[in-house]
């Protein structure tokens, strides 16, 4: 997981969860997250994406609410969090993703000053001669 440093807009960072069971990614992301003085409230996914899950899942000792959505896009994911309410939108690096790309479109989505789109930030990462190909493995819903 990746966060920017400062309160811009678009996309605050990027998470590269190890499957599409919210059921067992989620609870790392908002323990991960809780480490960075952030605590999550809420996380809304898009349903093309992941497995569904409850409406409210425990995690720790806290109750986080969880939404999902039919429409928008397939790799970003929202939380609410704290008593202000902060609203962080996270690209979402598909599970299956090499390490290399993924490492990059962490990197990229976290930089400071930038209004990067998912599909900008893998687009971007995905233009490294290192890579084996040129695809990009973004996933379009329906």
């Amino acid at each position: 997981m990746s966060l920017r440093t400062d309160a811009g807009p678009g996309l605050r960072g990027a998470w590269w969860p190890r499957s599409t069971d919210l059921a067992l990614e989620l609870p790392e992301l908002v323990a991960a997250l809780a480490r960075r003085g952030v605590l999550v409230t809420r996380f809304t996914y898009p349903f093309s994406t992941w497995h569904a899950v409850p409406r409210k899942l425990a995690v720790g000792d806290r109750i986080v609410r969880v939404g999902g959505f039919g429409t928008g896009d397939p790799q970003v994911v929202s939380l609410t969090c704290g008593p202000d309410q902060l609203h962080l939108e996270l690209l979402v690096v598909p599970p299956a993703t090499e390490a290399l790309f993924s490492a990059r479109a962490l990197r990229m989505a976290a930089v400071p000053g930038t209004a990067l789109t998912a599909r900008a930030v893998l687009t971007a990462a995905g233009r490294h001669p290192a890579l084996r190909t040129g695809e990009i493995p973004v996933q379009t819903a329906g």
